[in-house]
């Protein structure tokens, strides 16, 4: 069958980060979304919540655009396309050299690689689409849409010095698609929506 790809319906404005799951919680307890005065698991249902806790984490972004109904809508969108059968899962990566710089890396550059590795999923008639618009927000600032928060993905892709982002996933709200650069939190999501992947 062949998929024709479309545009995406909307600018990237709401993209959500996500980390890994915390092992063994603690004291932090073992719910990983808590958003200050929104809705309770940003509107998740705790079985939702039980779900996704072994697979990521939602960081919070201190914002309200982000905490009443964003993420479950999102999240709804893509279940929508998971049962009508035109979920994607796909692998691509970005060129080193055209991930924007962080400015630590004057003082500790990285070890040099070709490409970097980077893993989506979302429709399969915006997989063009999408995987072009991660590759722009992994370059330079003037190719990026305008976002609501920063989602840090250069700095994920080039990580410099001592400090390092947890951030390993981003959940796109406005058209409601998942981008990785963990191939296991993206194997476990893809699962989660009913798409197994090849292992490595």
């Amino acid at each position: 069958m062949t998929i024709t790809q479309t545009p995406l319906r909307h600018s990237s404005y709401l993209i959500q980060r996500l980390d890994p799951p915390i092992e063994n919680p603690g004291i932090l307890g073992a719910n990983p979304f808590s958003f200050g005065g929104g809705y309770k698991n940003g509107g998740l249902s705790d079985e939702a919540m039980s779900l996704i806790s072994g697979i990521f984490r939602f960081d919070y972004m201190g914002a309200a655009e982000f905490e009443f109904g964003a993420v479950p809508e999102a999240l709804q969108k893509i279940a929508k396309a998971a049962n009508d059968g035109v979920l994607d899962a796909w692998e691509f990566s970005v060129l080193y050299s055209q991930v924007e710089k962080p400015w630590r890396e004057e003082k500790n550059p990285p070890a040099p690689r070709t490409r970097a590795p980077l893993y989506a999923i979302g429709p399969a008639e915006h997989r063009d689409a999408i995987t072009d618009t991660v590759l722009r927000e992994a370059g330079p600032l003037k190719g990026r849409d305008h976002h609501k928060e920063w989602t840090g993905l250069s700095d994920v892709l080039r990580p410099s010095g001592d400090y390092e982002r947890t951030t390993r996933g981003w959940l796109e709200l406005d058209n409601g698609y998942f981008f990785f650069t963990d191939r296991t939190m993206w194997a476990k999501t893809a699962a989660l929506f009913g798409i197994e992947v090849d292992d490595e």
